[in-house]
């Protein structure tokens, strides 16, 4: 359809063109009467009253950063080892009540700093060189040229020097000014949308400017630049800053640099108050002409557009689901049954993707080119337990579900164009819960193959993970259970023997009536060790048959461990170990099997000790929480390297070379029949924490069981 031959085209087009021609004729020529005028009087005025202002409040600034550091110079000539944490609380107070400091640095007569806040901000050794040197023979404050510090940033240095009651030189203290904070202080006072201030070094670098990008570019070939540096001042017309601009410019004799204020002739030109008065009487004039003339035609052209506005946005609300058609014979009441068709369509079309997508049991993610989320199904909901109402319209990398943006393979997909494949990976749910799943992520593209955004299905794999866990445990328990059997096997034979010899020496003392309480005491340590080691042979072989021993009493935890450090006391005492015990309470009862516990915290005892070889710390730690108790053993011993400590509870893995690596894994076994957890934390050359969660037992005042929590 052409679109100059429309009906509405051409009832509007006349229209419009009549009154903008003669309405921009009669402003266009009121206008440039007025611009006949000259303003470049009070311009020039307003700049130089703008640039004297801003040059004292600059001067000022910088004397008073000067003025403390003449102050904090005085620190250097006291800093020692035991007031050195004074003298930096004092420079942090310094950097924290003035925001133009980056960081300040004292150092000594020989250029080393003995003091530095913050910590991160360092000169590189050829400029700290250069402006040590410049100090320790002209004795007088420094202020730099633009500078680079270490990690990049621009700055400038302001130093002052340290000079004892002989005056001798004895170092300083140098400060690194924050140029984007001194280009918030020019940007604060410059003149209108696209006035410019700005403040040059001695070289013409362009060190602070109310439009931060600008910090670092050169004026060193601009006439200014030589007028500045020849302490003049006055007013320029013509290219600064890639414009054609009026500007006034100041030298600031403190410090050595100048100051420029100016704004685009363009702005200053629209400032006059009488072009101002003269342009809204024009505009006033042609609203008043096109009011006349939209009340004239509301009935025959804006009403119905009106009325298909509402239908449309009540559509886009869900307050109605079809158009109806507007009787106007003309082009709008053809688009009304157009798109009353088009929405049918898109209507059914938006049902059936919804549809579909929520019946996929996965998470389903779309976002824009942008990485903003667009559909969020009912998977993601279950998955996140985000609604989608929390995420539809954030940004992907803005939900939480990933520690960092680097991660997100979403975000990936659109800055580089890859696509991944059922990766595995992990997402935290609302509640901070772990979950690993398998992520598909690839772009999708509109018309004219674009991008238009990403696709991410999300897989939850987290019970198949489980699931695998528990294969590979029961794998290594078969294997350990099939091992374990025969090497007790072989070892309750000659236990057997030992014990009935030593049954065989008591009788004999007994019959012979030997009296010798040594012998006798020994033989019966003999008998109750071989009586106990059988004992724990039995459920050793009960324990790799998968057999569990259902004979649970109530147990005091604390008991338990306070006899084991009892009979393991002489040992550590010659080991040099010192114990350090945390109790919540006297007592926290679990329902337990006695031999098993006493051989997991007997497991942990040992392997701490052996951790602590030259002497160390052990700390037991017990407590209670709402449905179990958590018993902390932590070492100060070698540790564990990160690397090995996932493994540590697999069978036959040790990280001693006389282990056998049975230890910690039949104490996991132990652990997991009686519904509780086992898991260690370790910093290699630190120490090593082994924690035990039980569920406890509520105990009554008379120790009868209560009730079982947990």
């Amino acid at each position: 359809m052409n679109v100059f031959g429309s009906k509405l085209t051409k009832r509007y087009l006349s229209i419009t063109l009549i009154v903008i021609f003669f309405t921009l004729s009669f402003l266009y020529w009121l206008t440039i009467r007025v611009m006949e005028g000259s303003f470049s009087d009070q311009i020039a005025y307003r700049d130089e009253l703008i640039a004297r202002t801003l040059s004292k409040r600059i001067s000022d600034i910088i004397q008073s950063m000067t003025s403390d550091l003449r102050v904090a110079s005085a620190y250097v000539l006291k800093v020692t080892e035991k007031n050195r944490d004074f003298y930096l609380s004092e420079m942090e107070r310094m950097v924290v009540q003035q925001p133009l400091y980056l960081s300040i640095q004292a150092f000594n007569s020989e250029g080393k700093i003995v003091v530095k806040v913050p910590d991160a901000v360092s000169l590189d050794a050829k400029s700290f060189e250069d402006m040590h040197n410049y100090l320790s023979w002209s004795k007088t404050y420094y202020i730099s040229d633009m500078i680079t510090l270490e990690d990049g940033r621009k700055s400038i240095a302001i130093a002052y020097p340290s000079i004892d009651e002989n005056g001798m030189y004895k170092g300083g203290v140098v400060a690194f000014v924050n140029l984007q904070m001194l280009s918030e202080y020019l940007k604060e006072l410059k003149i209108g949308e696209l006035g410019v201030n700005a403040i040059i070094d001695r070289n013409g670098t362009i060190i602070g400017h109310s439009e931060l990008e600008t910090i670092g570019f050169s004026l060193k070939e601009h006439p200014i630049r030589d007028y500045l540096n020849k302490e003049k001042f006055g007013i320029w017309e013509g290219t600064l800053f890639h414009q054609h601009m009026i500007a006034a410019y100041r030298p600031l004799s403190m410090i050595g640099f100048g100051l420029i204020v100016g704004e685009p002739i363009k702005q200053a030109m629209q400032s006059s108050i009488d072009v101002r008065i003269l342009l809204l009487k024009g505009f006033t004039a042609v609203l008043f002409i096109a009011a006349g003339l939209t009340v004239f035609w509301t009935n025959r052209v804006v009403r119905p557009i009106i009325q298909l506005m509402k239908q449309v946005k009540e559509y886009n609300q869900n307050k109605q689901k079809n158009f109806e058609p507007i009787k106007t014979n003309d082009e709008i009441e053809e688009l009304s049954r157009t798109m009353g068709q088009m929405a049918g369509e898109l209507k059914e079309n938006e049902q059936r993707m919804f549809y579909i997508l929520e019946s996929i049991p996965y998470a389903i993610i779309t976002t824009d080119k942008n990485g903003k989320i667009t559909t969020f199904n009912r998977g993601a909901e279950e998955l996140t337990l985000f609604s989608r109402e929390e995420a539809i319209g954030r940004n992907i990398i803005d939900l939480p579900i990933k520690e960092n943006k680097d991660v997100f393979l979403s975000w990936k997909t659109l800055q580089e164009g890859k696509e991944f494949d059922d990766v595995e990976s992990y997402i935290f749910d609302k509640n901070k819960k772990k979950h690993d799943v398998k992520i598909h992520s690839s772009l999708y593209h509109g018309e004219g193959n674009k991008v238009v955004g990403t696709i991410i299905v999300i897989r939850d794999v987290s019970h198949i993970k489980k699931l695998e866990e528990y294969l590979r445990q029961s794998e290594r328990l078969a294997s350990l259970g099939q091992l374990t059997a025969g090497i007790a096997h072989e070892i309750k034979n000659p236990l057997s023997i030992v014990q009935a010899a030593a049954e065989a020496i008591s009788m004999e003392i007994k019959e012979l009536q030997f009296e010798n309480s040594i012998i006798a005491e020994l033989t019966n340590d003999i008998l109750e060790t071989s009586q106990r080691m059988n004992q724990l042979l039995v459920n050793f072989l009960k324990l790799s048959k998968g057999e569990e021993d259902n004979i649970k009493e109530t147990i005091n935890v604390i008991a338990v461990i306070d006899e084991l450090l009892s009979h393991l006391r002489k040992k550590m005492k010659d080991q040099g170990i010192q114990v350090i015990k945390q109790y919540a309470e006297k007592k926290v009862y679990v329902l337990a099997n006695q031999n098993g516990l006493t051989q997991v915290f007997l497991n942990i005892l040992i392997n701490s000790m052996q951790a602590m070889e030259q002497g160390g710390t052990l700390l037991i730690k017990v407590e209670k929480f709402e449905k179990n108790c958590m018993v902390q053993i932590e070492d100060s011993g070698v540790g564990i390297p990160a690397s090995k400590l996932p493994w540590i509870f697999n069978p036959f893995f040790s990280t001693k070379r006389e282990g056998t690596g049975l230890g910690l894994s039949i104490a996991h076994e132990i652990i997991v029949q009686h519904n509780g957890k086992i898991w260690a934390e370790s910093v290699e050359g630190s120490g090593t924490s082994l924690y035990v969660q039980l569920p406890r037992l509520e105990q009554i005042g008379d120790g009868n069981e209560k009730n079982l929590i947990g």
